[in-house]
């Protein structure tokens, strides 16, 4: 059994639609919270690439794909999990940084903002713009697929449980008028009572990280966390060796072999941007910017003198 992603089930909900110029405004954001995070991480020496739809945007476009809505970085797991505190210690309370076990991943949030996502129910989770830090992870030789399956239901378990403890006030709202979203979250929501009374959210994190968190040397990375458990497996080289790639105007680190990351991810035809139908349509129930909608395009903010900050 597979499920359809939140995103991709309520995009066609055009009244949430993120129009041009609030995805270029979220851009702009997202730049300049990705240079802080370059600084950050070459102060204390941490390693970084740019992983997903990111690089994808670095080799295709040399910046963001014009309609993506979010920022994805890979580290390896000894320097994600000091990166939260790093953060803190160079920004103060510029940002928030969430717990990794709760959601398997690390969001680095700019506190003074609000992207409120309309599957989202839960008033403890983000509710501002993030940049989505994920951890790079030993994997097993072969395709292990009970280890993924095992995977693959803990973590859905864990999404199941929320949108049965937290179910949004958007989606209740767009239930009422749509009868396959009414039964989609329906069957999810079941599910989540379900995996709820047979160990709860807690337990089933524990299971995504003891599974996450291989601990022999096989040759292999990957970031399990992310797409898929398979497809996000790499020679072990893929994920380690790095090299500089234009992005807005500026350089990050991506993967030295990202041809071979990007084909294992997208498909050979990856430089191909698709269609506009095909394309993913991001939806925000709330997007604030605040004192951050005056940055230019370089994600940084301009003075009467004419320098930038």
């Amino acid at each position: 059994m597979k499920f359809k992603s939140a995103k991709s089930v309520l995009s066609k909900y055009t009244e949430y639609k993120l129009d041009d110029e609030k995805i270029e405004q979220l851009h702009r954001v997202l730049l300049h919270m990705l240079k802080d995070f370059k600084a950050c991480c070459e102060k204390y020496g941490f390693r970084y690439m740019l992983g997903g739809g990111t690089c994808l945007g670095a080799v295709r476009h040399k910046g963001f794909i014009p309609w993506d809505d979010d920022v994805d970085i890979m580290m390896p797991r000894e320097d994600f999990e000091k990166i939260g505190q790093a953060i803190k210690e160079c920004y103060g309370d510029k940002y928030s940084v969430t717990d990794p076990f709760e959601c398997h991943l690390l969001n680095i949030l700019l506190n003074g903002t609000v992207y409120e996502e309309i599957w989202n129910g839960d008033p403890s989770r983000r509710m501002s713009i993030f940049l989505d830090i994920y951890p790079i992870d030993n994997m097993p030789k072969g395709k292990r697929r009970l280890r993924s399956a095992r995977f693959y239901w803990a973590k859905h378990a864990h999404s199941f449980i929320l949108e049965y403890k937290y179910p949004s006030e958007y989606v209740k709202k767009i239930e009422q008028t749509d009868k396959d979203v009414k039964s989609y979250y329906k069957k999810r929501r079941f599910l989540g009572r379900l995996f709820n009374f047979f160990g709860g959210c807690n337990h089933y994190n524990k299971v995504v990280y003891k599974l996450a968190r291989y601990k022999k040397e096989t040759g292999y990375l990957g970031i399990p966390c992310a797409i898929a458990y398979n497809r996000e497996k790499f020679r072990a080289e893929v994920l380690t060796e790095s090299v500089d790639a234009e992005f807005c105007g500026e350089n990050f680190k991506i993967p030295k072999f990202y041809d071979e990351y990007l084909t294992n991810l997208y498909g050979s035809d990856y430089m191909t941007p698709p269609p506009p139908e095909k394309r993913e349509i991001h939806v925000s129930a709330r997007v604030e910017f605040g004192k951050y909608a005056d940055l230019n395009e370089h994600g940084e903010f301009e003075f009467a003198d004419g320098e930038n900050k």
